[in-house]
């Protein structure tokens, strides 16, 4: 019978040490692996291509292929009780015997299990402990007014204080011109001051450092992390995209700029003398709007970029141009937000504008390749909003079932939280005893308790459980679908959909969420 293995890297080794995760499958190789999946991910994200291929190749084997699954230790498989116990589930079912190299490893008894349990609960307590340090670093910087551990392009952080990164950067050929890092961002603000808009500034840096700023067109990457018997274990044949499978757009990002990157980096107040803390909405991870980001003025003045008249002056301008357009308006919610992508690029759909359908009484919005107006991508013509959502309800007719299955599927992965087990074990100890009114009574109370409990936890996997039958005339019934509310469309679209992909007006693609066919 076969031999297989898993490796597992962070992304911080392998930064340090280009060949951790080529050490590690030569272990496994010589331990006895032929198919050696693998990932470089840290241990808290299950959004890993080869253990997610791996699950599934082993649902699908046939019993008595493979004898064992190999791993270096525990930690390397996951933090995750709940993908780790996927993990064996899929091993018991086919028979597959669960080794680590590196430590004794013992699923088939209690006290085995329990080890184990308390090993995954270490693991999650230790990369608990790490975020609270990042986080008491953090804030004893932003106390003392430190500068952040990264500095932005142009500056460099010494001795606690950010300074001007005055390193070479670029020349340009036209007027034989060398530009330091710092002198590079003083011209992307002047170009910004001539130009006046953001998506302007980025396609006139484009023209001036003479870069093609086409996006590669994008080839999904399909990839699987994994090497067969006969793959040698080396740098070139390993996979280098992360989960999601994209590759960069750019080969070479250095002085190619997006609109939205672009517009954050004119409005950071570091340029200005400043600098900037608690600008993330957490736990979301969600950017604030910079009106909102929280700035200590002062810390390096002498080292400026810009003046703080000028920084005024760049918010200002930046928020004039968004009055002057649609997206001020905060009232519309748009069902399709963050799944609507280029056919051509990958890059995201972004509204442009809208126009009222006085005949029909609607707001008709249009969107675009966000790349389009940096000049990056050719994909020019807009979509309808009313034709984005035609054609996709028209993509979506027929699987009705297949999406109920999925919101079936999800709702039972979601895992229960610790105060609803212990009101199910306490349910299941007035069941076992012998019936009487007030024991009805006591365990009718029980059922309403977890009932309540779990209607009111948010479980960011699924944002929007609802029943099979919902799922079904949404997508079946064009009636029932136009008479829902827009947030109800847009909780449907962002609970079954993973991205909407469109190739001028035209929807080319629809790919559903983790479906288990």
């Amino acid at each position: 019978m076969d031999v297989w293995g898993y490796a597992r890297v962070s992304t911080d080794e392998q930064a340090d040490d280009e060949g951790a995760l080529i050490k590690q499958m030569r272990r496994l190789r010589t331990a006895g692996a032929t198919k050696i999946y693998y990932d470089v991910e840290s241990r808290t994200s299950d959004n890993r291509k080869g253990l997610l291929r791996l699950i599934e190749d082993i649902n699908a084997l046939v019993a008595g292929k493979v004898s064992k699954l190999l791993f270096i230790r525990i930690d390397r498989l996951t933090s995750s009780s709940m993908t780790f116990y996927r993990l064996m589930d899929a091993l018991k079912k086919k028979g597959i015997e669960p080794t680590a190299v590196d430590e004794p490893f013992d699923i088939s008894s209690i006290g085995g299990e329990l080890t184990i349990d308390v090993r995954l609960a270490a693991s999650k307590y230790e990369v608990n402990m790490l975020g609270m340090r990042v986080k008491k670093e953090r804030d004893t910087r932003r106390a003392n007014k430190k500068p952040h551990w990264n500095a932005p392009l142009g500056y460099v952080v010494e001795n606690d204080k950010y300074q001007r990164d005055n390193s070479p950067c670029v020349c340009i050929i036209e007027g034989k011109v060398e530009l330091t890092r710092s002198q590079l961002m003083r011209l992307v603000f002047d170009t910004f001051f001539l130009v006046g808009s953001v998506s302007q500034t980025a396609r006139q840096l484009h023209d001036i450092f003479g870069i093609r700023a086409n996006a590669v067109p994008k080839s999904g990457n399909d990839e699987v992390n994994l090497l067969g018997e006969e793959d040698e274990i080396i740098l070139e044949n390993i996979n280098k995209s992360r989960g999601n499978g994209l590759s960069l757009r750019y080969p070479h990002t250095g002085l190619k700029w997006s609109v939205s990157g672009l517009r954050s980096t004119l409005v950071n107040p570091v340029y200005a003398g400043g600098t900037l803390y608690n600008t993330v909405v957490r736990p979301k991870g969600h950017r604030k709007p910079f009106d909102e980001w929280e700035v200590a003025w002062g810390t390096h003045e002498d080292e400026a970029i810009i003046s703080s008249e000028e920084h005024e002056r760049i918010k200002t301008m930046i928020r004039g141009n968004r009055n002057n357009r649609w997206a001020s308006e905060q009232k519309y919610t748009n069902p399709f937000a963050n799944l609507v992508k280029c056919d051509r690029c990958g890059a995201a759909y972004s509204r442009q504008c809208k126009k009222l359908v006085k005949k029909q009484n609607f707001i008709r919005h249009h969107y675009q390749c966000s790349f389009y107006r940096t000049g990056a991508c050719s994909n020019g013509k807009m979509i309808s909003s009313d034709g984005l959502e035609k054609q996709v309800i028209e993509h979506l007719v027929g699987k009705a079932e297949r999406l109920a299955v999925l919101v079936e599927q999800e709702a039972k992965v979601i895992e229960e939280p610790p105060f609803v087990k212990t009101l199910r074990a306490t349910l299941n100890t007035l069941d076992a005893l012998p019936s009487n009114p007030a024991i009805e009574k006591a365990k009718e109370d029980m059922r309403m308790q977890i009932a309540d409990a779990l209607g009111s936890v948010n479980n960011s996997s699924q944002q929007y459980l609802m029943a099979k039958e919902r799922i079904i005339q949404a997508f079946s019934n064009q009636r029932y679908w136009e008479g829902l509310e827009v947030e109800d469309k847009r909780s449907l679209l962002q609970g079954c959909i993973k991205k909407i992909v469109v190739d001028g007006n035209q929807v080319t693609e629809v790919e559903l969420l983790h479906l288990p066919f």
